[in-house]
C-alpha cells in the first residue's frame, strides 16, 4: 500500500534491513557482592536457610492441624520446615511439617529428652531473630532431610545410647 501524502513516516516505522535481532549477551553481575549462581548464596548464620518458597511453607503451616494451640510451636516448625526444603533444594510440602513436628518430639515414642528440648525451643523463640533459629540450629542437617521414618528410627537410636 502507498504512503498517504499527509502521513510521516519515521526511522523506527521503517523496514528494518535484518530480520532477527542480534545475538543475545549473557549477562553478568556487574557490582560485587551480587551472586550469579547457587553456589554463591550465602548460608548458615546470620543468613539461615535460605531457600525456594518460604511463603508457600509458612501458609502450610498456618492450615496445618498442631498438636498444642501455641504461636512458638508455629515459628519452631517454620524454621525447621524452612531449613528441611532448602536442604533439599525445593520448595516446602507437607511432609516437612511431619518431620519437624518428630523432631520437636510429638511422636508416640518421644523420650523425655526430646520434651525438654523441645521447651528449649519454644522458649528460645522470643530471642530468635528469626523463627526456629535456635532449633534449626541445633538439628543435623543430615538428619533433617531423611524422610520421617528414617528421623523417627535416628531419634530412637539416639534416645537409646
Amino acid at each position: 500500500m502507498a504512503q498517504q501524502p499527509n502521513v510521516e513516516i519515521t526511522e523506527a516505522e521503517r523496514p528494518r534491513e535484518s530480520l532477527e535481532p542480534g545475538v543475545a549477551v549473557k549477562w553478568r553481575a556487574n557490582k560485587p557482592g551480587v551472586p550469579t549462581g547457587p553456589q554463591d548464596v550465602p548460608r548458615g548464620g546470620a543468613f539461615g536457610s535460605a531457600g525456594p518458597d518460604a511463603g508457600w511453607g509458612l501458609r502450610l503451616i498456618r492450615e496445618a492441624e498442631m498438636p498444642i494451640d501455641d504461636p512458638r510451636l508455629r515459628e519452631v516448625v517454620a524454621g525447621l520446615v524452612m531449613a528441611r526444603a532448602a536442604g533439599l533444594g525445593r520448595a516446602p510440602v507437607p511432609e516437612d511439617i511431619e518431620v519437624a513436628l518428630v523432631l520437636c518430639g510429638f511422636d508416640e515414642n518421644a523420650g523425655e529428652d526430646l520434651l525438654a528440648r523441645r521447651e528449649r525451643w519454644l522458649d528460645a523463640t522470643a530471642h530468635d531473630q528469626r523463627p526456629g533459629q535456635t532449633a534449626v540450629s541445633e538439628v543435623d542437617p543430615m538428619l533433617i532431610i531423611n524422610k520421617p521414618e528414617q528421623v523417627r528410627y535416628a531419634l530412637r537410636l539416639g534416645e537409646k545410647s
